[in-house]
């Protein structure tokens, strides 16, 4: 999942530095970003992380 989270944040840094020409071009930069930023965030998210186990002493009987 890390390899899908590194190409969003790279499309979304494409957007952010796409030159402006018009405001077609303002909006569907806005546009993309939001989309990619929303499922940045759903793929961040959803990401499964390991329980952690700390280490700790054991009463032997």
């Amino acid at each position: 999942m890390l390899v899908v989270d590194m190409l969003l944040i790279l499309a979304m840094l494409f957007f952010l530095f796409l030159p402006i020409t018009d405001r077609r071009t303002v909006r569907m930069r806005l546009c993309m970003l939001c989309a990619l930023l929303a499922v940045l965030s759903v793929s961040v998210t959803r990401t499964y992380v390991a329980p952690m186990q700390l280490a700790g002493l054991v009463a032997v009987h």
